[in-house]
Order: C-alpha cells, then structure tokens, then sequence
C-alpha cells in the first residue's frame, strides 16, 4: 500500500501562535526521521507570478499552467478550476512526505486539528465548541476539555502526539 501522508492542521484565531509552532515542529520531527511539507491558507491570496517576470509573461499570453524549475526547486503555478478540501490538495502534491502540516484551513472538515487558543486572543470569543476534527490543543491556559492540551513549548509532547495520530488509519 502507499504511503499517505498524516495531514494536520494547526488552527486557531489570527496571531494565536500558528506559524510559530509550526516552525518548531519541523527541527523536531525532522530529528525524529521524517519527510515533512507545509500548507498555508492565504485567505487573502498570494503571487508567485511576479509582474514583468517570464512566468507572468507566459500566464499573460494565455498559458493555463507554468512550471518553474531549478536544481534545487520546483514551483508550479496554475488555477484552481474547482474547490478542494485541503486534504485532497496536499494529497495530490505532497503524497511522497510523511505529514503535512497545514496552517489555517479551520473551517474544514476533512482534516484533523490541533487548535491553538491562547490567552488575550480571542479565547473564549466565540466560547469552545468542540467538533469531531479537532484532536487536541496548545494553549497556554487551563482548558475546560477531555481532549488532550500541550503547552506552546511543549515540543516533544505534541510530536509524539503526532506521530500516534500518524499510525491510526482514520487520519489517512
């Protein structure tokens, strides 16, 4: 059977600490012997296709998709003709990794979550309401949960967390 990759999101309001505890994941689960990529939601779009470059040029003239290639990097620019869930997405361009971490995507169902609530942002705005997606949390307060809670810095915790999520089938 092929390996899938573990997709997991790190959720949670704007400026909750997402980004940060995704950069100290990746040293950790790297040590640890896995091939990791990152998914960012950019709710406000993004531009790898940089005005007066050759990659606009070409998407300019009518080119619906431009691969842009070095020894060391791929990129790959192209519409998205319909919607997918972010589980499908990083399914379909990180299939070779072991996880997946993704940044944002909060609203959607078909990936599992670890939601970070911190305290002075937004923590009880609106108060929790626990879903089947969300796994666990990072906080830096007491939560009122069963599910379990890692402090921000709790590096190792959350990875060996991680990995048990990684080897139960649901989350493939």
């Amino acid at each position: 059977m092929k390996n899938t990759p573990a997709v997991i999101s790190m959720g949670g309001k704007s400026d909750s600490g997402k980004t940060t505890l995704i950069l100290k994941l990746l040293p950790e689960l790297k040590k640890r012997g896995y091939r990791v990529a990152v998914a960012k939601h950019c709710l406000h779009g993004f531009d790898l296709d940089v005005e007066g470059k050759d990659s606009w040029r070409f998407t300019q003239a009518g080119g619906e998709g431009t691969l842009l290639s070095s020894k060391d990097r791929v990129g790959l620019i192209r519409p998205r003709m319909s919607e997918l869930s972010i589980k499908d997405t990083v399914r379909s361009y990180f299939a070779d990794f072991d996880f997946v971490l993704v940044e944002g995507y909060n609203y959607d169902p078909s990936v599992k979550k670890m939601l970070l609530v911190r305290r002075g942002i937004g923590e009880l705005d609106p108060p929790l309401k626990e879903t089947e997606e969300i796994v666990a949390y990072v906080s830096d307060m007491p939560l009122d949960t069963d599910l379990p809670v890692y402090g921000p810095d709790d590096v190792s915790g959350i990875v060996s967390f991680l990995e048990k999520l990684r080897n139960r089938k649901d989350n493939r």
